[in-house]
């Protein structure tokens, strides 16, 4: 009787903390598809892939300096509060030190070789002006990802999606509005800067005031450290570098068509990727509140516990992903034909995305969970596999057809990563991730 309690107490916990992620998250996505929609009502196809291309490569400047502590920190402050250990602070303290001093880094280094980088390897003029400002946005979107990660594994998942993504999408499309009815000319990815800066000042003193508020800076530990440097860059390297090829994984599209098709294509692509990514809200809101418990049951060895949630949330990603997955497909055209008629070109790519998509929501919350059960060597070697099938399928298949060529190695890669690591959870943990019905 006990046991089924605790299974449907982790359950609730699971159902609540997922529909508040979702609900916040939801928002915070209305408001990044309001902005792209006036964008590209307003201002174009190509205007918008210039954002799409500064973003990418934002993306890519900040891989080194985020670490992994999106990851890693949900891992080590869950472990903490598990133990009862007074190190929290002691560990972001070391988490901030590492990112700053990598994040000043790779500013220096993409300054110094910025002429060289949008000559050589970009090859985009357009986006010449627009190196400093992606320079200067590297900073607040680090302490963003550290922040929004600290109040998900103290289970504060409010603060966590609103410090993630959404108070961001919201400012930025405010601002757009705002900008646009003032006449006040200013290129879209500056826009986007400003709304980060905002929203990192915000993070921050509210971040600090929740220190204060559980004393986690004035009760600093006195025993010998539980996490040095080294072992929380020996936890964090490997979710560094999955991560960082798993992100690499869809910015590799936009960066391979920047080099055989205009900034318009790469807009329209662009489009259609974020449209099928619609459906990964249910994903992220489930994993928002299932993560720090996979941390929770391994440490305390529960498999059985650790298999209920899993399986329980797979079927909460399915159920609420499968009819948006199905509203994209059937009318693929129809809604693309609102970001304007150019961007229907985009619906085969749509249709094709949203079937891994399909993939990835059966096969539920796999990365999260190799991460979370010291497999993330593990789930690292998967992900630079999946990264150079999507790489080469990239190089053979976008001169061939374009954005539809760069969808299909997207998508392959994904399916690929999914299917894989489903077998190896179930070979090392001993169950099936994947979505089971009982006939």
């Amino acid at each position: 009787m006990l046991f089924k309690t605790n299974k449907e107490t982790n359950f609730n916990e699971l159902l609540k903390g997922s529909s508040i992620s979702f609900l916040l998250k939801l928002v915070g996505m209305l408001f990044g598809y309001m902005a792209m929609l006036f964008v590209t009502n307003n201002f174009g196809a190509e205007t918008w892939g210039l954002h799409s291309l500064c973003f990418t490569i934002l993306g890519i400047l900040t891989l080194i300096p985020k670490f992994g502590f999106d990851n890693s920190l949900v891992r080590i402050i869950t472990e903490l509060n598990i133990n009862k250990s007074k190190e929290i602070y002691n560990v972001l303290k070391k988490v901030i030190i590492i990112s700053l001093v990598t994040s000043i880094t790779v500013i220096l280094v993409t300054l110094i070789f910025s002429d060289y980088l949008v000559e050589h390897l970009i090859k985009s003029n357009e986006i010449k002006p627009l190196v400093k400002i992606i320079c200067f946005a590297i900073i607040p979107t680090v302490v963003l990802t550290i922040i929004s990660g600290y109040f998900q594994a103290i289970k504060n998942i409010t603060k966590h999606v609103l410090f993630q993504t959404t108070a961001v999408n919201i400012l930025f499309f405010i601002l757009l509005v705002t900008f646009y009815v003032l006449k006040i000319a200013m290129p879209v990815f500056k826009v986007y800067f400003i709304s980060i800066a905002i929203t990192s000042i915000f993070s921050v003193i509210y971040f600090i005031n929740t220190l204060r508020h559980k004393s986690l800076i004035n009760n600093r530990s006195k025993k010998a450290e539980i996490y040095s440097f080294k072992r929380i860059i020996s936890i964090s390297s490997p979710m560094l570098l999955s991560t960082s090829f798993a992100l690499l994984m869809g910015w590799s599209d936009v960066i391979i068509i920047s080099f055989y098709n205009t900034t318009s294509e790469i807009g329209i692509y662009d489009s259609a990727l974020k449209l099928s990514t619609l459906s990964g809200i249910f994903l992220i809101a489930v994993n928002s509140i299932a993560t720090p418990k996979f941390v929770e049951f391994f440490s305390n060895k529960d498999f059985d516990g650790l298999k209920e949630t899993v399986q329980k949330s797979t079927k909460l990603i399915f159920y609420t992903t499968t009819p948006i997955l199905l509203i994209l497909v059937l009318f693929s055209s129809r809604i693309l034909s609102y970001f304007g008629e150019e961007f229907v070109a985009g619906s085969f790519a749509l249709i094709v995305l949203c079937i891994s998509r399909f993939v990835n929501a059966i096969s539920g919350s796999v990365g999260y969970i190799m991460q979370m059960t010291d497999q993330q060597k593990t789930y690292q070697n998967v992900i630079i596999i999946a990264f150079f099938i999507n790489l080469i399928l990239n190089l053979v298949l976008i001169p061939l057809y374009g954005i539809n060529g760069a969808a299909i190695a997207s998508s392959t890669a994904m399916i690929f990563w999914n299917i894989t690591l489903v077998f190896i959870i179930k070979m090392k943990l001993g169950f099936w991730t994947i979505i089971t019905f009982k006939l």
